[in-house]
């Protein structure tokens, strides 16, 4: 028998059984979700997921956000100054191939939204039905093809197609790492089809010989790769260019052993279903195909904090990790939306807001962890590590001091553990010039967490 993974009362989401070291302990141990970042609804599907699996959280639930948006389509918006945003993330799920247990954690929830879909079309007597598209993401024209418009014939009575009237399409890639490849091979179209379908733009022919057009596009990524690939194939071309930067990229792990996993009971899966069935309705006003109907606000209070967080959540950061996190913003504003559509609400609250800074956070943590250590088998030197937790105990340390807590014993392994820190990528210190000693420049080093919060 197994532990469950989020127990009822409280929320122990933060201490996972058999799980890799805690972050206060190894500056390169992986991102931990905040309670807070499970509202209420998402919470029942990770506890029912990982009650009797070895699914991570966080892969869990993201597979449940990406289920739950492509359902909603196009019909729930947010009104940010002039522009518009749907309910349509994109995420990459990161870790070791095999024994991250991706693949798992959609199991669960692929089976409660396909009886979700199922009590909708019941409901609205309509035949819309979710399609999910299972990898195989190659060319531009192959996702155009999948959601094209209709098509007249010509002159000559050839080439009518009667297109695709449901826009809505999850895409489950398992190999993302294929994904990244084909992006970059010469007169492929997929890296800007991608960026417009996360844009909701109108996917257009850019030849005659391509005539394929899909208008009103909600099509909804979900991406498998290892820390290892993304870190080999994420080149700066694609952070830079706007391709990854339009992904949640989510580090999991397995975090328990279960040998004996069991079947969930149907009247569980049933009562989620209910649920996300009700939530779907609301948040379409029972329209699975509307096209912008269903405004979501922010609410007074949610405003306030949302003013609050803005500057913490827009501040600049360099280099790739910089060009990663280009969209915390934007994101921060779509999830707390989809949290609140979840919980059958069209005003955005404070814990949907709360939720939403926790899997930003999150994130930030994952893309700091992936280009440090990768699938999370390399871990810190234990002398740098001792180094780095000197560095954290008195920030702005000099070489000389530091070479002083070992009695200038060890001043190779001081100089050579430093190297190791500023040169991980992203770094866990950062060096500093000091002239203002009287004499000579010293160098003294900061945690780098600490100078990216005071920027």
């Amino acid at each position: 028998m197994t532990d469950r993974l989020l127990p009822e009362i409280p929320v122990q989401v933060s201490g996972l059984p058999d799980g890799p070291t805690d972050r206060a302990d190894n500056p390169l141990a992986p991102p931990q979700m905040r309670p807070e970042g499970f509202p209420p609804q998402l919470r029942k599907v990770c506890d029912l997921a990982t009650e009797s699996s070895e699914a991570h959280p966080v892969a869990v639930a993201a597979n449940c956000i990406a289920s739950f948006s492509a359902m909603v389509g196009r019909g729930p918006i947010q009104r940010i100054g002039d522009g518009i945003v749907h309910c349509r993330p994109f995420c990459i799920v990161a870790g070791k191939s095999g024994k991250a247990r991706k693949g798992t954690a959609e199991t669960l929830v692929r089976e409660v939204f396909k009886r979700t879909d199922a009590k909708l079309r019941r409901r609205t007597k309509s035949d819309a039905r979710l399609r999910i598209h299972a990898g195989g993401l190659s060319t531009g024209e192959g996702v155009a093809f999948a959601i094209r418009d209709a098509r007249e014939a010509d002159d000559n009575g050839k080439g009518a197609d009667a297109g695709v009237d449901d826009k809505r399409l999850l895409v489950i890639e398992s190999e993302f790492a294929n994904v990244l490849a084909h992006c970059r091979r010469e007169g492929n179209t997929l890296s800007a089809t991608v960026r417009n379908l996360w844009d909701g733009r109108d996917l257009e022919p850019l030849t005659k010989s391509a005539p394929t057009r899909a208008s009103r596009p909600h099509v909804v990524i979900i991406g498998h790769i290892t820390g290892h690939e993304l870190r080999e194939r994420a080149t700066e071309g694609d952070a830079a260019n706007g391709l990854l930067n339009r992904f949640v990229i989510l580090f999991v792990y397995r975090p328990k052993l279960v040998p004996l996993p069991k079947p969930t009971p149907a009247h569980k899966l049933d009562a989620l279903a209910t649920h996300f069935a009700d939530a779907v309705e609301a948040a379409t006003g029972g329209n699975l195909l509307a096209n912008c109907t269903q405004e979501v606000t922010l609410g007074d209070e949610a405003a306030e904090l949302w003013c609050e967080q803005y500057p913490r959540l827009t501040r600049d950061r360099d280099g790739k990790l910089g060009a990663l996190l280009a969209r915390t913003e934007v994101y921060a504003r779509m999830l707390a939306m989809i949290f609140a559509l979840m919980d059958c609400r069209r005003e955005i609250e404070p814990c949907d807001l709360h939720a939403a800074f926790a899997w930003i956070d999150y994130w930030i943590e994952s893309v700091s962890f992936v280009f440090r250590s990768g699938d999370g088998d390399d871990e810190l030197d234990p002398f740098a590590t001792e180094v780095f937790q000197a560095v954290k105990a008195r920030p702005g340390i000099s070489l000389t001091e530091l070479q002083e807590v070992w009695h200038r014993k060890k001043i190779k392994p001081v100089r050579a553990a430093l190297e190791t820190l500023l040169n991980l990528a992203p770094p866990l210190i950062v060096q500093r010039k000091d002239a203002n000693t009287g004499g000579r420049v010293a160098l003294r080093y900061y945690p780098a967490a600490d100078q990216e919060a005071q920027q």
